[in-house]
């Protein structure tokens, strides 16, 4: 069967598919009266409270709270993306998708495959033969696991090699160039390959797809490293290395080490520390940050302690606790990087190292400054406490509580005068920027919680809000929480768009829009600007938020009375928590509908 759309695949799914039949092959579940029952996949447990309801067709675990419907539970099972779980379970039960997406998914397969054969490339050159690619990662005691577990290859330094080797299997010139595989001679229109006299290492997304290459000089290159350009399939900052291999490590283990460059991840991962992973060649990104948190709420940044080591990691740090991280710093002793401790001391003593060295991102902002100014000096100290008034400033009431006294005391001041000083800053002091906004979760959420059919009203709200920020940007941030506005495929696009585009105090370029839009998407904003007309825009904004709130009360409220009828012999306080919940939403729908009236 072949439907239109992915919306339309995901409703004949739901009506199709039986979850139980989904989810009893990945977990262990057991008839319980109506419903069935088994411990959460989701969470450790010792006591079933994961229940799947064949009659509602849903899935809810008491234990930890997660719950929804056969997509729902194959997109967590398998850290997805909702367009993905569904064309997983797509193919399973034999339904075609043509849309859109899917024509795109076809353009970036074409794409991928030529990034496949230039690995393969690299890795036999690397494996069959002498070279001196080889010869240095065998003097870094890199193993023969290790190079294939990564896929590290070699680019000899010839000039058309593999642009030769490319074109003999069909590869169009013109995506080889696109990808940073090939330049284009000025003089004869001739091919060349970029990277040469490279050890080549191959970027893999957590889908395990090659979107890229990351090279290092064995030649004396000027340019020690050198990564593959923008592309297609490749953006640097919503990537991080070795995620695709160290995902289900971090995951058991509870957090990931950000190390700096691929051979401090390889190295550890060879060392036994494989919860590591590392962002390539540039400072962590906010969209960084939001793919790390799918698998983790804690990172520890492992990184250089000179100066750039250390600038780099306040910015990590900031990135990091503004995506919703807990944030740890380490630093390896005698100045050597992770890798090379690791080889001489081990993962048992790498890991006692970080237990015992890794301080809070507070803790470690604080010694920077502490190290910076005297607090004996009584200049100093002023400048001491004002610098550590302003970290403290971007911390929640509670976690300021608890630093106030420590910092206090140090700069022999009271509490109180650091509280005023925090709350109240002085005149020469900046004050500390908002939060920025995290355009990647966003999009990682949107994706999650599409509405697959619209209906004319919600695709109406949508154009509204869309138009409500392109005419006043400082909207935009207010839309954060609210990802289920955006309803459509060309409406997800432009939100991420006005994500990546957001600055303060600053409206949105439509130029700067349209340029960053796909054909579908492109025409859909053209129209809105045109047609859409909103009046007073804070009482047309207030009025979108408002049908925003009340719809996200109203499918709670479905969910919640589906939940109850599946907690038969539950913990009594968790149904009366639901109880509650529900009373209350049900009286914010009663109070909204006597406004109406």
């Amino acid at each position: 069967m072949t439907v239109t759309s992915l919306g339309s695949a995901a409703e004949e799914i739901r009506s199709r598919c039986n979850i139980v039949d989904v989810v009893s092959p990945l977990v262990s579940i057991k008839r319980a009266g109506s419903n069935y029952k088994g411990c959460c996949p989701f969470h450790k447990e010792k006591t079933p409270s994961f229940v799947v309801s064949e009659k509602k067709q849903i899935f809810t675990c008491f234990g930890c709270g997660k719950s929804g419907d056969v997509i729902t539970f194959i997109r967590e099972y398998y850290n997805l993306s909702f367009p993905d779980a569904v064309r997983r379970l797509a193919a399973q039960y034999g339904i075609e998708i043509d849309d859109a997406y899917d024509r795109q998914t076809k353009k970036k397969e074409v794409y991928y495959d030529v990034n496949k054969s230039a690995a393969r490339f690299f890795f036999d050159a690397f494996t069959k033969q002498a070279n001196p690619g080889y010869d240095y990662m065998k003097g870094r005691g890199i193993q023969p696991e290790t190079v294939k577990k990564f896929g590290i290859g070699y680019a000899d330094e010839g000039w058309q090699t593999l642009s030769d080797y490319l074109k003999s299997q069909g590869k169009q010139e013109e995506i080889l160039v696109e990808l940073g595989l090939s330049s284009k001679s000025s003089k004869d229109g001739r091919l060349y390959d970029k990277f040469r006299g490279r050890v080549m290492f191959p970027i893999i997304n957590t889908m395990g797809k090659v979107i890229g290459f990351g090279g290092r000089t064995i030649i004396g290159d000027a340019a020690k490293y050198l990564n593959s350009q923008e592309s297609y399939v490749f953006e640097k900052k919503r990537n991080l290395y070795g995620l695709n291999l160290s995902k289900e490590e971090i995951q058991s283990a509870g957090y990931a080490i950000l190390v700096e460059g691929y051979m401090d991840v390889i190295g550890l991962y060879q060392g036994g520390v494989r919860n590591v992973c590392a962002a390539l060649g540039t400072a962590l990104t906010p969209e960084q940050a939001a793919l790390l948190k799918r698998y983790t709420k804690k990172a520890v940044l492992c990184l250089d302690s000179d100066a750039a080591g250390i600038k780099a990691a306040i910015r990590g740090c900031d990135v990091l606790r503004d995506a919703g991280l807990d944030v740890r710093v380490m630093h390896v002793d005698d100045g050597k990087d992770p890798d090379e401790y690791i080889k001489k001391h081990g993962a048992d003593e790498f890991r006692a190292l970080l237990e015992k060295t890794a301080q809070t991102d507070v803790d470690f902002k604080i010694g920077l400054i502490r190290r910076k100014y005297d607090p004996e000096d009584l200049t100093q100290a002023l400048q001491f406490l004002r610098a550590c008034a302003d970290v403290l400033r971007k911390l929640s009431p509670v976690e300021a509580d608890l630093y106030i006294p420590k910092v206090a005391k140090i700069g022999g001041i009271s509490e109180g005068a650091l509280r005023r000083e925090i709350e109240t800053p002085s005149k020469n002091v900046p004050a500390s920027p908002p939060p920025r906004r995290n355009a990647e979760e966003d999009a990682q959420t949107r994706e999650s919680s599409p509405v697959p059919e619209p209906d004319e009203s919600l695709v109406m709200l949508e154009r509204m809000l869309i138009k409500l920020c392109m005419q006043r940007g400082d909207l935009w941030p207010e839309m954060k929480g609210y990802e289920e506005a955006f309803v459509t495929a060309q409406g997800y696009r432009i939100s991420e768009v006005l994500g990546e585009l957001y600055r303060e105090n600053t409206d949105f370029d439509p130029k700067a829009v349209r340029e960053r839009l796909e054909d579908e998407a492109l025409v859909y904003f053209d129209r809105i600007q045109e047609e859409v007309l909103t009046g007073d825009e804070d009482e047309a904004f207030r009025d979108c938020v408002d049908k925003l709130d009340r719809r996200r009360a109203e499918k709670r409220i479905r969910q919640i009375i589906d939940i109850l009828e599946m907690a038969e012999g539950e913990d009594e306080s968790v149904v009366t928590g639901l109880m509650r919940e529900l009373a209350d939403l049900q009286k914010y729908i009663k109070q909204g509908e006597r406004k109406k009236e």
